[in-house]
């Protein structure tokens, strides 16, 4: 791989991770379109690992507010009203169902990500949600553990490349009837330990097969923070204003090039 290469993978995992339009979907089709290679295991865990740090950097002030009021729960009963013992159990809890349904499906979606069909029919998914998100009315429920176990299934099956895990958690929380903005913070806080348990076990991959780091792959990595951030401030707006049928109608473009690809 080249510096050009590990940029423009770089770009295209910070700004497609958070963005409701599938990252993996983008970098598989992208390698078939422009012919890159397939990047080494050891660069694609530093790529998530930096536009993980772009999430923690982006919400540490909710991480630590949060995660205080969690704590505190366990002192007294007085405690387990806050908003952060409420969002503690919440993750807890979408981040158990997410990892009994997505591990079992590591292997269809390792599959899946080398055949552009496949791939194409996660984007069809995922503008489907989007195209429905628009019109779920605008509710003002807490976060609950009901809502973390309805994310958490939507983020298991969102392993498989094309179907955004943004778009599909975040559209799960406002079918919950959270408010938009609740939606948008609790979709990427649960987001924090799947990504975390991935990159480890990725990681311990890499190692075992060897570490092997292509040219540029650290401006790559810090082209993905970067991006990252852009894109989750961006995010926030979409999810805010409800701007969900833009996203939904270049879904479909791109899934539109995956089964031309798959065709050719």
């Amino acid at each position: 791989m080249t510096l050009v290469q590990s940029l423009v993978l770089g770009a295209l995992q910070g700004f497609t991770e958070f963005l409701p339009v599938s990252s993996s979907g983008h970098l598989a089709l992208a390698q078939r379109l422009f012919g890159l290679s397939d990047p080494p295991i050891a660069f694609d865990v530093f790529l998530h690992f930096a536009t993980m740090l772009a999430t923690l950097l982006y919400f540490m002030g909710d991480i630590l507010s949060l995660l205080k009021e969690w704590l505190l729960g366990f002192a007294g009963r007085d405690q387990r009203k806050s908003e952060g013992w409420r969002y503690g159990w919440a993750v807890i809890a979408g981040t158990l169902v997410t990892a009994l349904l997505g591990l079992p499906l590591e292997g269809a979606a390792t599959r899946a990500f080398a055949v552009p069909w496949a791939v194409a029919c996660g984007l069809v998914v995922t503008a489907s949600l989007l195209g429905f998100a628009s019109r779920i009315p605008v509710s003002n429920k807490q976060v609950s553990l009901g809502t973390g176990i309805l994310v958490g299934l939507a983020q298991g099956i969102a392993v498989m490349p094309g179907i955004s895990r943004s778009g599909s958690t975040i559209v799960a929380a406002l079918m919950a009837g959270v408010r938009r903005e609740e939606a948008f913070r609790f979709s990427f806080l649960l987001s924090l330990p799947a990504i975390m348990g991935a990159t480890l076990l990725e990681g311990m991959k890499a190692l075992r097969e060897g570490v092997f780091l292509p040219d540029g792959w650290a401006y790559g990595c810090a082209l993905a923070f970067l991006c990252g951030l852009v894109s989750l401030h961006f995010m926030r707006k979409v999810v805010v204003f409800g701007k969900w049928k833009y996203f939904s109608l270049y879904c479909l473009v791109v899934a539109a090039i995956g089964f031309i690809i798959g065709l050719l």
